[in-house]
């Protein structure tokens, strides 16, 4: 328990100082989070890994398939992802993280406890079927939970080539644009996006990002986000 904390402990605090400051060299948009903002994020990714651990070790997942049961997991973290934007009982949880706030590092840990069980259990049931391993599934958890920070981040990043191989924030920043139909689901992998067909390009988030935060609270009060 005390490696736990001192870990959650030093991960807030890195990701604090280093976040705060990039975002401030080369912002996608003005907004910066307050402390108190900061202060419950923090609260939630410690619930949230705490969950997480829990769920991982309470299932004994032998195996050494780490790429296989990385690939198998973000597939179904890429198909829980869009369930989560359609029916609405996931949405009721999901949609914490769409809270309107325009986006920034602490949006990655405002993540529902239920929302975070979901996710564990994916890398879980994926661990499973391939024969991954319990390490490979807590890795990825918390793999995931620290390059999502980057995701998420409030940095002018231009849309590219690359978000169609591997997430990057302009990626990312497009499926939180919240006036738009939903799209950019996958954690990691766009690929998964373009077969699927709800891969949309980025080229325009650095410019509209902050303008359609703030449309948010039109669909966060009711049901899921389907579209417009």
């Amino acid at each position: 328990m005390s490696r736990y904390v001192v870990g959650w402990l030093a991960l807030v605090a890195w990701a604090t100082v280093a976040f705060s400051a990039l975002e401030r060299l080369h912002p996608r948009h003005r907004d910066r989070p307050r402390a108190r903002r900061i202060a419950l994020a923090a609260g939630l990714l410690g619930l949230d890994v705490a969950i997480a651990q829990v769920l991982v070790h309470a299932v004994d997942v032998p195996g050494g398939r780490v790429v296989l049961g990385w690939f198998v997991i973000e597939v179904l973290h890429y198909a829980l992802h869009r369930a989560m934007h359609r029916v609405p009982l996931l949405w009721r949880y999901h949609r914490l993280h769409h809270d309107g706030v325009p986006l920034t590092w602490t949006t990655t840990w405002y993540v529902h406890p239920i929302d975070a069980a979901l996710t564990a259990g994916c890398s879980i049931v994926a661990a499973v079927m391939v024969g991954a391993g319990l390490p490979s599934a807590l890795w990825y958890v918390v793999g995931r939970r620290v390059w999502t920070i980057v995701l998420h981040a409030n940095i002018a990043w231009p849309g590219s080539a690359l978000d169609r191989i591997v997430a990057t924030p302009a990626f990312h920043a497009r499926h939180h644009r919240e006036a738009l139909a939903p799209a950019n689901f996958a954690s990691t992998l766009p690929v998964l996006d373009c077969l699927f067909g709800t891969y949309r390009g980025s080229q325009a988030t650095s410019a509209l990002a902050s303008r359609s935060q703030r449309r948010a609270g039109r669909h966060l009060g009711g049901g899921p986000h389907v579209g417009d």
